[in-house]
Parts: C-alpha cells; sequence; structure tokens
C-alpha cells in the first residue's frame, strides 16, 4: 500500500502513508454527508407471497435543532399513507445508534461511509424472535439502507427490504454550459494523465501553480510536474477515474471556476488490484476561452 501512496498523483511528496479505509469511533455527526434530500426506491419483501416489490421512494435527512438527533423523514410518492418520520439519537458514548447496537463504522474519506447496527426484536407475520441488521452506506451520490433479518434458530440472513436513493449533483440551469465546458477539461486532462503525456499535461496548468497538498505542503509548478515525472518513470502503470456523481462546478465570477470532486486511482501492485479514493478541488482560470489550473488543493490522503 506504501508504494500505492507513492505514486498516486495527488500524494506527489514521497514517504507518507495512507489508510484507504479507516474504522472510526461513532457519533452522529458522522453521517453529516447524508442530510438532505434524496430519491430512490424501496423494494422489499413480502412475508404472504414470498415476492419481493419495488416502489418510488424519498427521503428528506436533517438534524434536531440542537445538532443531536438524526431525522430521516420517508414518503412515498404512490403509497403517501405509508409516510413516516423517526429521530434517533446516539447512546452510550456512540456505542448504539437508538435501540441499534453499532456493530461496525467505516469511512472511506471524511464523506462516504459504511455503518453497521443490529438489535434483536421480532419480525414476520408471525412475530418471530430475530435479530435485525441494519447498513447505511454511502458513497459518492449513493445512499442504501438495508435490513436483513436472521430468525432465532436459524444461521441464514433474509433481505428484508433495501432503500437506494440517489443524490445528483444539481446544477443551476445557466451554468450547465459551464459544468459541461469544465467536465470536458478534466477528462481531456486526465485522459492525458493515463497516457502518461507530460506536455499535454503542462498545458492544462499556469506556471504560477500552487499546490496545496494535506500530507506534502505547497508545491510550485516545476515540483509539480517533477513528481509527475518521476511517477510516469514507474513500471506500475496508475489510472484515474472521476467518481460518478461528485463533480461540482461554482462560477467565479470574473475568473473562472472552481472544480470540486472526488477520483479513483488504479494500479496493479503483486498481483493485486489497488485501489485510492480521494477528494480534490481545482481553480481554473479562463483567459479569453483559454482554460487553465492555477490552483489545488488535493485531501482526504
Amino acid at each position: 500500500m506504501k508504494s500505492l501512496v507513492f505514486i498516486l498523483l495527488f500524494i506527489i511528496s514521497a514517504h507518507c502513508v495512507v489508510a484507504q479505509t479507516k474504522k472510526v469511533s461513532f457519533q452522529i455527526t458522522t453521517l453529516s454527508s447524508s442530510v438532505g434530500k434524496w430519491k430512490g426506491t424501496l423494494t422489499y419483501l413480502d412475508y404472504s407471497s414470498a415476492n419481493a416489490y419495488t416502489m418510488p421512494a424519498e427521503i428528506d435527512i436533517r438534524y434536531t435543532s440542537n445538532k443531536t438527533g438524526y431525522i430521516r423523514a420517508y414518503s412515498y410518492p404512490n403509497e403517501p399513507k405509508a409516510n413516516s418520520t423517526d429521530t434517533t439519537y446516539t447512546k452510550e458514548s456512540g456505542k448504539y445508534f437508538g435501540k441499534e447496537k453499532v456493530i461496525s463504522i467505516v469511512k472511506n474519506n471524511t464523506r462516504d461511509f459504511t455503518l453497521i447496527t443490529e438489535f434483536d426484536d421480532v419480525d414476520g407475520n408471525d412475530k418471530k424472535e430475530a435479530t435485525i441488521r441494519h447498513k447505511y452506506q454511502l458513497e459518492g451520490n449513493s445512499f442504501i439502507i438495508r435490513m436483513d433479518v436472521k430468525f432465532k434458530g436459524t444461521t441464514n440472513w433474509i433481505n428484508r427490504h433495501e432503500y437506494r436513493f440517489t443524490n445528483e449533483q444539481k446544477v443551476v440551469a445557466e451554468d450547465k454550459v459551464l459544468f459541461n465546458k469544465i467536465k470536458e477539461l478534466d477528462s481531456v486532462m486526465f485522459n492525458a494523465y493515463n497516457r502518461q503525456d507530460l506536455p499535454k499535461m503542462k498545458s492544462f496548468f499556469t506556471t504560477n501553480l500552487e499546490w496545496y497538498q494535506d500530507n506534502g505542503g505547497l508545491l510550485n509548478f516545476e515540483t509539480v510536474f517533477t513528481n509527475f515525472q518521476s511517477i510516469f518513470d514507474r513500471k506500475d502503470k496508475l489510472s484515474r477515474e472521476l467518481v460518478k456523481g461528485t463533480l461540482e462546478v461554482i462560477p467565479v465570477k470574473g475568473f473562472g471556476a472552481i472544480e470540486i470532486g472526488q477520483h479513483r486511482f488504479k494500479h496493479m501492485e503483486n498481483g493485486k488490484l489497488e485501489i485510492g479514493t480521494f477528494r480534490f478541488l481545482m481553480i481554473w482560470k479562463n483567459e479569453n476561452g483559454n482554460w487553465k489550473i492555477s490552483r489545488v488543493v488535493s485531501f482526504d490522503h
């Protein structure tokens, strides 16, 4: 993993170590990136017929005014009578999420998370004793809430229901042209990176570039491209892809635009595919239609 860290595009200072995922102590604020309105579907198992049914579903997530409670308002466009709202608090210093015991909480970066909880209850038409497991997983613009059931005396888990929500990046109508422009520039620039075309890469940056690295400090144009060259000289080829649904573009009046997103880097190491996902911010300067990156902030390593 250390060599993966060394060669990643946005980890260009040597001798640094990155944890791709890490277990963290659970707090209510751990779920902050899920706050907002999500749309999607609910697929549930009907015990009577043993069939699975899917219906439109939405969820509006927010905190209580004192930031101690996690509010989930579920709504169903085709079944409004089923709409419900619940508020959940942590207990025993994060050991419990409401009545659910926290089994695992993993953060892939400062935004994405996977929370798994369990509790004993009853389920089914005949109210059998069972262990209920919830999995709350947010990655990019996807948020999944899954409930599995294991009845007492059995070993198999049954998928009782699963919500699949998305939260597409909202783009103001008049900024769609700018969004598409930056998205195209990002694609062309990183295609050059994946081809290891250093001259092409250089053409996308101003010579007074300032590159801020959370684990490497402030780097200038010369240092950045010296490190790019050392990356390209390695035998392990690295590829980059933008994480779908994470791109944000904010116009900067009279200057250009800010690009924010997440990207994934992959390479083979000792016969195994290594993957790292990180966050970035880039400031694009527009000089009479000639777009170049003047500032980079690379973090979450």
